[in-house]
């Protein structure tokens, strides 16, 4: 136990987050979970705070890794840009810390969990951006503002996971890649004769 002290509390603090959020959960609904008293908690992490940043930092490592391994495939830039987007906005739909995250924000407002979220979608704005530069750098994008093309896509690509799947059926990846090649890809993408 002393040896994975530290992440026994981690994962348990994953799963209180995720279950109460980040407002319900309280350092002895981790010490429960992770079978510790709640003084051990603290030897390892000074609050709650410290320890939600904690494993904020993990999740969004994950997230930055994902994104990362299918952006170093061999490919086209605009089709791996789409399979990380499509794969982590997914992700960040159906985990379920950032689904209880989400919820908070929108039924209390926790300054917290909103700070949280953020964190999150400010690293996939910056993935983006740094595709779309790349992109331009090489003359396969015609953009003028990266940073405002990758805000356009990630907004897009939201609404229809989320926004899109209130009222209608859900779009397939295939669908959803159709829509922005048709509607966004081919109207920054440069023609090579």
């Amino acid at each position: 136990m002393i040896a994975n002290k530290r992440q026994s509390i981690m994962d348990a603090a994953k799963h209180a987050f995720s279950l109460f959020g980040y407002k319900g959960t309280t350092v002895a609904h981790v010490a429960k979970v992770a079978h510790v008293g709640k003084g051990t908690i603290y030897t390892e992490f000074t609050n709650k705070e410290q320890l939600f940043e904690a494993v904020m930092d993990e999740l969004i490592y994950d997230v930055e890794l994902q994104f990362h391994n299918i952006m170093q495939r061999d490919g086209k830039t605009l089709d791996l840009l789409h399979e990380a987007l499509y794969g982590v906005l997914r992700y960040r739909k159906e985990h379920k810390l950032l689904a209880q995250l989400t919820e908070e924000v929108n039924v209390f407002g926790t300054q917290e969990a909103h700070m949280a979220i953020a964190r999150v979608e400010e690293l996939i704005l910056k993935q983006i951006e740094r595709v779309v530069e790349r992109g331009a750098n090489r003359r396969r994008l015609l953009v003028t503002n990266p940073k405002v093309t990758a805000f356009t896509i990630y907004k897009l690509y939201m609404a229809f996971i989320v926004d899109w799947e209130q009222n209608e059926p859900p779009l397939s990846e295939r669908e959803l890649y159709d829509v922005f090649k048709n509607h966004i890809f081919d109207g920054i993408a440069i023609r090579q004769p």
